[in-house]
C-alpha cells in the first residue's frame, strides 16, 4: 500500500533542481512513512461512547446521590408518620397529603375567589384563540386548557360556616409564596435587563457600574438582611432620616402586616438583581451588530431594533433567567427567616420557612417531605409552562 502511495506521489510531477529533489524526497519519504491502522467505524462509535460516559459519569455520581436520591427518599416518607429524632415509621398512605390539601367541611363553591377564577377562564380562553385560527390543536394546548380547568375547579373548594383546613398555615405559606414569586420575578428580570441596555457598549465606567451593581449578590444572606434591616429601621435607619425632614412618618416597614412582604421584596430586588444585570449583558454582546446596521438602513428606530434585534437576538437568555428566576423565587427562605421571622402573625410565611419548621422543629419529616414534593411539582410546572412559552422559537 506504501509503495503504490509513493509511485502515485511521484507521477504526480516532475522535480526541478538540487532543492526541488530535496523536498520532494522528504514529501516522499513522509508520503511513504507508515501511516497507523485506522480503526472500524463501529469500534470508532464504541471507543467515543466509552470516553463519553468517563466523562459524565463524575457528576452523574453526583446528581444520582446528591438529587434523585433524596427526591426519591421523599417520596417514600411523604407516605409514612416518620420522626425525626424517634423511631417511629409508620406507614400512614395519603394522610400526609390529605393533612395537607383538605380539612373538615370543605364545600365547594361557584362564588368562592370568583374574580381570581375569571382570570383563569380568561386565560384559558386566551390559549384557544391561536388553535380556534389555526383549526389544529396541539398537546401542549389540550395539556394547558385541563390543567387551568383544573385550577379552576379547585379554587373553589374552601371551607365551610364551620370548617377549617387541617393545615391553614400551608395555605397562608403557598398564597405568600406565590404572591412574592409572582411579584419579585418579573421585577428583577426586567430590571436587570435595563440595567444590562443602559451599561451596553463601550460607555466610560460601564465595566464599574457592573461589578458595582453585581457586589450584592456575593454577599451572605446575613449581611443582606443586617443592611437592609438597619436601613428600614423606623427609629435609626437612614430610610427614616431621609424621610422625616420631608414630613414623612418613619415607616416600620418589617413590623406592619401591610409592609413586611414589600419589605423582603425590596431587599431581595437589590440582592439579586446583579446577576440578572451580568446574565443579559453576556446575551446582549452575543446579538450580530451587522443587524442592528440593517435595521437602521430600513429605517427602524430604537424601539423597533429593540423588539425585532435585541428581544430575539438575547431570547435564549431571556427564558434561562425567568426560569432561574422563578425557582429562586419559590425557594425564598433566609431573608424572610432572618428579617421577619414569617410575621407580622403570618403576613410573610413562605413554603420553604414552614417545611423547615415541620421537618426540624417539630420533627414531622414525612409531613414535611410531602409538602417538599408538593412544591417540587409546583415549580416543575411552571419552568415547563415557561420554557414551553418563552423557548418557543417564532423566527423558524
Amino acid at each position: 500500500m506504501n509503495t503504490i502511495a509513493l509511485v502515485q506521489f511521484l507521477q504526480r510531477g516532475k522535480p526541478e533542481g538540487k532543492e526541488s529533489m530535496t523536498l520532494t524526497l522528504d514529501q516522499a519519504a513522509q508520503a511513504t512513512r507508515k501511516r497507523p491502522p485506522r480503526l472500524p467505524r463501529k469500534r470508532r462509535s464504541q471507543a467515543g461512547l466509552k470516553y463519553g460516559f468517563a466523562f459524565v459519569a463524575p457528576f452523574a455520581v453526583l446528581y444520582l446521590v446528591f438529587v434523585l436520591y433524596p427526591v426519591l427518599q421523599a417520596a417514600q416518607m411523604s407516605f409514612f408518620d416518620w420522626d425525626l429524632l424517634g423511631s417511629v415509621r409508620e406507614f400512614i398512605g395519603l394522610e400526609n397529603y390529605e393533612r395537607m390539601l383538605w380539612g373538615v367541611d370543605i364545600q365547594w363553591s361557584i362564588t368562592n375567589l370568583f374574580w381570581w377564577r375569571i382570570g383563569v377562564l380568561a386565560l384559558v380562553a386566551v390559549l384557544l384563540v391561536g388553535p380556534i385560527k389555526r383549526r389544529h390543536i396541539s398537546v401542549w394546548s389540550v395539556a394547558g386548557v385541563l390543567g387551568l380547568l383544573g385550577v379552576f375547579v379547585a379554587l373553589g373548594f374552601a371551607p365551610g360556616k364551620d370548617g377549617y383546613w387541617y393545615d391553614p398555615t400551608f395555605w397562608i405559606a403557598l398564597q405568600n409564596t406565590l404572591l412574592f414569586t409572582a411579584i419579585s420575578t418579573p421585577i428583577i428580570a426586567l430590571l436587570g435587563l435595563v440595567m444590562a441596555l443602559a451599561l451596553q457598549g463601550q460607555r466610560r465606567g460601564s465595566r464599574w457600574y457592573q461589578m458595582a451593581f453585581f457586589l450584592p449578590y456575593i454577599l451572605p444572606v446575613s449581611v443582606v438582611t443586617l443592611i437592609w434591616t438597619y436601613f428600614l429601621s423606623p427609629g435609626q435607619g437612614l430610610l427614616a432620616q431621609i424621610l422625616t425632614p420631608l414630613g414623612i412618618d418613619p415607616i416600620p416597614w418589617l413590623s406592619d402586616s401591610n409592609t413586611a412582604l414589600t419589605a423582603v421584596i425590596i431587599t431581595t430586588i437589590w440582592w439579586t438583581v446583579g446577576f440578572n444585570l451580568v446574565m443579559f449583558a453576556a446575551g446582549l454582546q452575543d446579538v450580530d451588530k451587522s443587524l442592528y446596521e440593517a435595521a437602521s438602513l430600513d429605517g427602524a428606530g430604537p424601539w423597533r431594533k429593540f423588539v425585532s434585534v435585541t428581544l430575539p437576538g438575547i431570547r435564549h437568555v431571556i427564558l434561562l433567567v425567568m426560569v432561574m428566576q422563578a425557582i429562586a423565587s419559590f425557594q425564598v427562605f433566609g431573608q424572610v427567616n432572618i428579617m421577619t421571622g414569617g410575621g407580622p402573625g403570618t403576613s410573610t410565611e413562605v413554603l420553604i420557612r414552614h417545611i423547615y419548621q415541620t421537618g426540624f422543629r417539630d420533627f414531622e419529616l414525612g409531613y414535611a417531605s410531602a409538602m417538599s414534593l408538593f412544591l417540587f411539582a409546583l415549580m416543575l410546572i411552571v419552568s415547563v409552562v415557561q420554557m414551553r412559552f418563552l423557548g418557543k422559537d417564532d423566527t423558524k
